[in-house]
C-alpha cells in the first residue's frame, strides 16, 4: 500500500513513542478518508439530489454535504493539535541533544 504524502509526513515528524498523539494521527487520517468519500459522492450525486417518498417527489440538499462540513470541522481541530503536538515534540528533541551536562557531570578539578 503506498502512504500519501500526509502519512509520510506523519510518519517522519512524530514521536513514535507518544501514544496519544499517534491515536490523533490515525484518528486524522480516518477522517481523512471518509471527507475524501463524501465529497467523491457530492461529485457523483450532485450538491442537490431528489428524493421519492410514495407519490411525493421533492428536492433536497445532498445530505453528505453538512456531514462534510462538520467533518471539516474536526479535521481543522485535529490539525491545530497535532501541528502543536509535533512541533513540542521537535522543540524537545532539539532541546535534548544541546543540553549540557548537569553541574556533578561536567568533570574538572574537585
Amino acid at each position: 500500500m503506498t502512504q500519501s504524502k500526509m502519512e509520510h509526513y506523519f510518519k517522519e515528524n512524530s514521536d513514535k513513542n507518544n501514544l496519544f498523539q499517534q491515536e490523533k494521527i490515525s484518528r486524522y487520517l480516518d477522517l481523512r478518508k471518509l471527507y475524501n468519500k463524501l465529497n467523491n459522492s457530492i461529485k457523483s450525486d450532485g450538491a442537490v439530489i431528489s428524493v421519492e417518498n410514495g407519490s411525493q417527489k421533492f428536492v433536497k440538499v445532498n445530505p453528505a454535504i453538512t456531514e462534510k462540513e462538520k467533518l471539516n470541522t474536526q479535521l481543522l481541530n485535529l490539525e491545530k493539535e497535532l501541528y502543536s503536538s509535533i512541533e513540542m515534540s521537535k522543540t524537545k528533541a532539539r532541546k535534548s541533544v544541546h543540553k549540557t551536562p548537569p553541574e556533578e557531570d561536567k568533570g574538572g578539578l574537585v
